[in-house]
């Protein structure tokens, strides 16, 4: 059986340099919120840049995919969530939701895929020492993470 995924929420407010003219977040903005949401759930669980870094991997986006439901506007405080999703094969697969946290309004969902990448170059065809560790751990149970978001300071 599959262990349940990993969730880890950052916390934005809409600054004046992410909104136009009608004060309405520019869809760009929103691909670099799930960035960071991903890398914070990254960091708290071992899977971050660093991490990678460190065992001479990368993990390129290789798909991604947004629904915009309802514009976020300057002012909002909004609640980014990036959810890891359990693979039988070495990619990473995240599903986010961007709120607003006034009202816990969906604005925005969405999806990406990594694939993981030797220093050589060549695809991961398995998943590395490193990661089939945190995996062990994940179906064990012995991943914890708290359900306070991060403040960010996209």
């Amino acid at each position: 059986m599959n262990p349940a995924p990993l969730s880890h929420s950052i916390l934005i407010t809409v600054r004046f340099g992410h909104s136009d003219l009608l004060e309405i977040v520019w869809h760009g903005h929103y691909v670099q919120w799930l960035e960071d949401a991903r890398q914070s759930l990254g960091t708290t669980i071992g899977l971050g840049y660093e991490d990678l870094m460190r065992e001479k991997f990368a993990a390129p986006i290789v798909d991604m995919q947004l629904k915009y439901k309802r514009p976020a506007r300057y002012g909002d405080k909004l609640k980014v969530t990036a959810t890891l999703h359990w693979q039988q094969v070495p990619k990473l697969v995240h599903s986010y939701e961007v709120r607003r946290m006034s009202d816990n309004e969906l604005l925005t969902t969405a999806e990406t895929t990594q694939v993981l990448l030797h220093p050589t170059g060549e695809l991961a065809l398995n998943f590395p020492p490193f990661l089939e560790k945190l995996r062990q751990r994940w179906q064990a149970g012995q991943i914890k993470l708290e359900d306070k978001p991060t403040e960010s300071w996209a």
